[in-house]
């Protein structure tokens, strides 16, 4: 029988999972797949970015909620049980990227947005374009967000795979 602790568990899990996989799918949409003579470029930046950010922002508090839920209800919401002790220890790492990499690319996006060379409105928050501060550590930000991309999407397929594997 599922409980109200499972419930708002998997509520959390999959807000979670289709926001990050909204983030992103859409960022490189709203970047690439666009026809910048309707608002020009620098405003269709900002109009993409803030939206990412805003989209990250309610992913970490959803994350945020659900470590903290998990933490209060544990004994309520039941888990799938596992066969080894290295499917175990396989199962915690992954989870444990899969929580932290979110995290991670807060900081470098918040690197990125302190570090651009175009003025952004992030939550209320106004960021002033640094143009000497884009050419010193923009890009290295920019290179450590899509190695954590690169790495959230091979985590999401291990993750997946592990799901196939365990329903089989």
């Amino acid at each position: 029988m599922n409980t109200k602790e499972y419930i708002v568990d998997r509520a959390l899990h999959w807000i979670s999972a289709l926001l990050l996989l909204f983030m992103l799918l859409n960022m490189a949409s709203m970047i690439h797949n666009v026809d910048y003579k309707v608002k020009g470029q620098v405003e269709h930046r900002q109009d993409a970015i803030e939206l990412h950010a805003t989209v990250g922002a309610f992913l970490i508090f959803c994350l945020i909620t659900r470590i903290i839920w998990v933490k209060l209800n544990k004994i309520r919401i039941p888990r799938a049980q596992m066969k080894t002790k290295r499917h175990v220890l396989f199962v915690k790492v992954t989870h444990f990227f899969m929580f932290c990499l979110p995290f991670l690319l807060v900081a470098s996006g918040i690197a990125m947005a302190l570090n651009s060379n175009i003025p952004l409105s992030i939550l209320g928050f106004d960021i002033s374009a640094n143009i000497e501060g884009y050419r010193a550590f923009f890009h290295v930000a920019h290179n450590a967000h899509l190695n954590l991309i690169a790495a959230i999407w091979w985590l999401i397929a291990i993750h997946f795979v592990g799901i196939l594997i365990s329903k089989r």
